[in-house]
């Protein structure tokens, strides 16, 4: 998770903040074109919170102080690798929506490009390969992108299923075993539900691994090994199209790297899959 600026360190951190700090990541996130060059004061008044606020929040952001958080602020808006997320409003356009919406998902890939740890995901897709059972767990929203990894990994002949039911995660994660693997995916991390079936997973033996946005959120902590995407500028925002859209690209590139990894296996694999979904879609034709 290295190579981070100061816009993407707020957006990972803002849900784990104290309730008024995060009134200041949430402020600068919206209007972090207002804040560049804004007193401490002027911030703090915009936010409804004290100055000292202000600059605990700086030092949750890893900057010594205000003056600081001000000039990361500045290169990160200064950089080409950074837009901010607009978020569409009421009386928006059928063009402005179209423009913000495109934005906003350019930017969510952006993000969760520059935030995916190469080494942690080569872990996740070797645990995936040789999983003897892989358990996707998720809940709303996040249930695209379980039912997605479901669907990549039955492509490749890997036993996989997706459980978007609270009570069937529980029982699925309880009779995992050592040789499986249970996947939590939420953006925010505070699924509980998620959490739970992935600390039952853990304790039946199996590894786990999450796909979240926020470090040391319920899920993360509750996963062996964590892979993030990068996709908001509020944690309102969490059903916003970005979010979707980041976890289905890294969807895709772990279905990808699976590929890479076991290419002869898995061609003979899809070729068996693809085989049997040709058979039965030309019996259906004749039943017709």
């Amino acid at each position: 998770m290295a190579n981070q600026g100061i816009l993407l360190k707020i957006k990972q951190k803002l849900s784990s903040l104290p309730q008024q700090e995060s009134k200041v990541g949430d402020y600068v996130l919206r209007h972090p074109h207002e804040v560049v060059g804004s007193s401490i004061t002027r911030l703090a008044d915009a936010c409804g919170v004290s100055n000292t606020t202000v600059l605990r929040f700086c030092r949750r952001m890893d900057v010594d102080g205000y003056r600081d958080f001000n000039i990361a602020l500045a290169k990160d808006l200064g950089s080409p690798e950074n837009l901010t997320y607009v978020e569409v409003q009421p009386d928006d356009t059928l063009t402005s929506v179209a423009q913000k919406i495109f934005a906003m998902n350019i930017q969510a890939l952006h993000d969760t490009h520059r935030v995916l740890d190469l080494a942690v995901l080569e872990e996740v897709v070797q645990i995936i390969l040789q999983a003897g059972r892989v358990d996707i767990y998720a809940t709303g929203g996040a249930g695209i992108a379980a039912r997605e990894l479901h669907f990549k990994c039955m492509q490749l002949g890997i036993n996989a299923n997706a459980f978007l039911d609270s009570q069937m995660q529980v029982m699925s994660a309880a009779s995992l075993t050592p040789e499986d693997v249970g996947v939590g995916i939420s953006h925010t991390g505070m699924q509980r539900h998620v959490a739970e079936a992935l600390k039952l997973a853990g304790a039946s033996g199996a590894t786990t691994v999450a796909l979240t946005s926020y470090p040391g959120s319920p899920v993360a902590e509750a996963a062996d090994i964590v892979l993030y995407t990068a996709a908001l500028a509020t944690v309102r925002a969490y059903v916003a199209p970005s979010v979707r859209t980041a976890q289905l690209a890294v969807v895709d590139v772990i279905y990808e790297a699976m590929l890479m990894k076991a290419r002869e296996l898995a061609q003979d694999k899809m070729a068996r899959v693809a085989k049997a979904i040709a058979d039965h879609t030309t019996e259906s034709s004749r039943g017709a």
